[in-house]
This record gives C-alpha cells, structure tokens and sequence, in this order.
C-alpha cells in the first residue's frame, strides 16, 4: 500500500470539503420553512407609518401559514415557498385617541410571482370617518412596504439558505445560485384576441423594451342608475353579456377575474358599493412582473350617472390602444348591451 503522497494520484482519495456529495451533484434539501416565519414576524412587526392624518403600525401577524424549501440537484439551487399571511394593524388620529384597527391579508406568495404580483387587501374593522383616514394610510403607505418585504424575503432565502445546499467544489468555490423567477406565462388563447384591433397590437410596438409608465384619465356618462351601472363591472351575468360570454368574474375583495380568454386579468382590490372599485389589472402581452392600477369612481347625477377611470402604471407604449380598449370593450359595449347610451331615467 502507498504511502500517503506516493504513488498513483488516479487511485488515492484526497481531502475535499464537497465530499459528501461531490461537486454537488446529487439531491439535497434544506428546510427553511422555521426561518422564514421568524423572517416574516420580524420584518412586519417593524412596519410603522405616520401621516397627516394619525400614525398605523402593524401590532400582530396573526396568520403566517405555509413551507418553504431550498433544493439543489447538479449544483443547481431551486426554491419552493408558499405562504399566506395576516396581520393586524392599530393606529390613532391626529384629533382622537381611539385605538383603530384592521387587517391587512397576503397571499400568493410563491416563487411563481414576484412581489408586484402577490394580492395584498386591506380592511378597517370599522365604518366611520377616523377609521377610513387611517385605512388610508395602510392602503397607501404600508402596502408598499409590505411588498418590499416579500422582495427581500427572496433575496434572503438566495443569500441565506441558498449556499447551506451548495458544499465547496475542489477549488474552493460554491456554484453560484439561478435567481428566483416567476414561470413564464401560458401561451395567448388565439380564439380570443378580438381585443387585438385596439388593446393588445400584434405591432412590433408591444414588444418594445421601454417600460417606461404613465397614467390614464378617462370619463363617460351612461343614461341609468348608479346601482344599474355598478353591477356592469361586478355581476358575472351582465359582464358576460357585454364580453359576449368571455369573462370569469370572482366579484369579492381578492377575487381574481379574466377577460377575453385571460387577455385582461387581475384582481379586485377593494369594492364601495355604489361609490368606487379598485383593481389590480393588467394586459396579457405586458412583461410578466408588470400590473396597473385602476380606480372606477360612480356618480349619480339625478339623470344620469358618471364613470371616471383613473388607471396607474401603463406602459407608455401602449397608453393610445388601452384607451380605446376601455371605450369599444367596456363602455361602448355596456350602452349597445343593456342601452345605456340614450334615453331618460
């Protein structure tokens, strides 16, 4: 037998820190469903927001449900999460010393969307003009914030628990992690792409790479009442008149809806009855990770009612196709369907 450091290199088992699975090769599996809760708990038990109106902070996660794992196989590092989480936020008024409360919910988070694409809805447990102020803040302060943590929480599992599956090669080194990405989206239902004409171009312009955003502001006046008008963008029966049967419709706060076979998909954000709806919406051909924001105002006039649509975060390449979509799909289609567009009260 050979000394150690004579004879055939081929034949004598060297020294390696990779040598329980060489070159990292074969399956292995870390846990970090523990870590991430304790990750969640206290990064959002930090959130605070103050505002002209009073101050919200996030008091309790009263719900952080899910797994998470980091796998490598063939020194590739792959991610698997899931999680739903609820929180209680509390504040006080500027003008009052009531303790307010309410909820915030996340849900979807997955490796399968980013953060600009989880469903985040909030709630005031009470009616009245204290709680509303603050139910502001947390709509328009503490979401994003809620959102950057989900980023992060992905960068932390990379930096984290990516390198406890990965051992060092013979050189010393770690194979470097693949980022987390969304799965790419299904292929366009061709049978529906009547949206095309206006909305959706088949142009070489949507495939622009400047993602460049804007805003929307349109109006228009329909011959009914506010309630007649409301159910046009919340009964699936009536939206299926006007799309002519393509559209799925989940009429709740955090219900998801599609139209034109997935052309036009999103989420309902928050419903007033008869005052306002909020949607988190987007167009199918957009990049993968971008959303708009869009905000439906009704108001009865006595002989009519007015719709006015402010929609953020539109590509501007777009900007002259999504009006004219809004017009020819939704409002023009709701006067021809249920004759909105003349006549009295």
């Amino acid at each position: 037998m050979a000394l150690w450091g004579q004879g055939d290199a081929r034949w004598i088992c060297e020294e390696r820190e990779d040598a329980k699975n060489v070159n990292n090769w074969h399956w292995s599996e870390v846990d970090a469903s523990g870590p991430s809760k304790k990750f969640f708990k206290e990064k959002l038990l930090a959130l605070t927001e103050t505002g002209s109106e009073g101050s919200v902070r996030i008091s309790e996660v009263t719900k952080c449900e899910g797994e998470a794992s980091v796998n490598n196989r063939k020194g590739k590092v792959i991610y698997f999460f899931e999680w739903n989480i609820e929180l209680k936020w509390c504040g006080k008024t500027a003008t009052s010393n009531d303790n307010i409360t309410g909820k915030i919910i996340i849900e979807n988070i997955s490796e399968e969307n980013t953060e600009d694409e989880i469903d985040i809805t909030t709630r005031q447990n009470k009616d009245g003009n204290e709680h509303t102020k603050l139910h502001q803040i947390v709509k328009s302060q503490l979401v994003p914030k809620c959102r950057g943590i989900v980023g992060d929480y992905i960068k932390y599992l990379q930096v984290e628990h990516g390198k406890q599956v990965i051992l060092p090669t013979k050189k010393g080194q770690g194979i470097n992690s693949q980022p987390i990405k969304p799965k790419a989206a299904a292929p366009v239902n061709s049978i529906k792409q009547k949206m095309s004409e206006t909305v959706i171009s088949s142009s070489k312009a949507t495939e622009c790479t400047d993602n460049k955003r804007t805003n929307i502001n349109l109006s228009d006046s329909f011959k009914c009442c506010v309630d007649d008008l409301f159910q046009c963008f919340i009964n699936p029966d009536k939206m299926k008149a006007y799309f002519n049967g393509a559209a799925e419709v989940d009429p709740r706060e955090s219900g998801k809806f599609a139209m034109l076979g997935g052309m036009i998909t999103g989420t309902y954000l928050e419903i007033q009855p008869n005052e306002s709806i909020q949607l988190h919406w987007r167009f199918k051909d957009w990049p993968a990770d971008m959303y708009s924001s869009v905000t439906l105002k009704f108001k009865d006039t006595g002989s009519s009612t007015e719709l006015s649509l402010s929609q953020v975060g539109v590509p501007q390449y777009s900007v002259d196709q999504i009006k004219s979509g809004w017009y020819k799909y939704y409002f023009n289609a709701i006067k021809r369907t249920f004759g909105y567009g003349s006549g009295t009260l």
